[in-house]
């Protein structure tokens, strides 16, 4: 693993890639970007970073995932003990919060290892019902990670939970150029069962918000137009996707689909 390191001193405003490795229905790869200005930072993956900074610059975005445990959008202020997960309906493309308020209990342990260069020292925590074990980088003092994990004398470099599902890896750690970190509009706040609801909802009927406003869906004729998706058939596809990644970091609140 290759990690690039720029900072000189305590740096305030930095941004750190990593790189995930989750188990759905095989092992996929994703790339996430955590970027902090002073005790402010947002957790995204690389499109949504590339999108939110489209859409305040210019109106226009690069749409969304349509799977629910892809996205891990996680804001923090850590000031004000403020944890936000966004979620964004893929097809209606409405915005949803959930304010997370769940204590992560941190074990620091004597035990050290050299991870990308960097010394790291042991921590475990119990978070949405798994076992996390981190390793963090005291001489970077950012008490920050991927995702939710956050709390520990310096940046985490690396966590996974005991079963290996989530493996969060640091790749890149860079100085943040800028002051904004290109912030999306919160939307409407809702609890984790309104959540499910809306999981549920769009697992039944994918396209309800369109046939409810009177829109129709279109896809490429191959000939150089358009046509009206088979909705039958596009739900079905849809199904058969989230079925297969019904694997959240939070498997308190996982869906049973139905």
């Amino acid at each position: 693993m290759l990690l690039y390191f720029s900072i000189n001193g305590i740096a305030q405003n930095i941004s750190i890639s990593y790189e995930l490795t989750s188990k759905t229905d095989s092992l996929k790869t994703q790339h996430y970007i955590l970027d902090v200005i002073s005790a402010k930072s947002i957790f995204r993956t690389q499109h949504r970073k590339k999108s939110d900074s489209l859409l305040i610059n210019t109106g226009f975005g690069l749409g969304y995932n349509a799977n629910p445990n892809y996205e891990l959008y996680l804001t923090k202020e850590l000031n004000h003990t403020i944890f936000k997960k966004h979620f964004v309906s893929p097809i209606s493309r409405d915005k949803f919060f959930i304010k997370i308020e769940e204590n992560l209990k941190w074990k620091i342990s004597s035990e050290t290892k050299v991870i990308a260069g960097f010394n790291c020292q042991k921590a475990e925590t119990e978070y949405g019902k798994r076992h996390w074990i981190a390793w963090f980088a005291k001489n970077i003092s950012v008490p920050e990670g991927p995702y939710y994990f956050h709390g520990l004398p310096g940046l985490i470099i690396q966590i996974q939970d005991s079963d290996g599902d989530f493996i969060f890896k640091a790749v890149e750690i860079k100085d943040l150029k800028n002051n904004s970190i290109y912030e999306m509009e919160d939307g409407k706040e809702i609890t984790w069962n309104q959540h499910e609801k809306l999981l549920q909802d769009f697992f039944n009927d994918p396209y309800l918000s369109l046939k409810a406003r009177g829109m129709k869906a279109y896809t490429d004729n191959e000939s150089g137009g358009y046509k009206e998706i088979n909705y039958r058939e596009r739900t079905k596809k849809m199904q058969t996707m989230l079925l297969k990644n019904n694997n959240p970091i939070e498997l308190n609140h996982k869906i049973d689909y139905k």
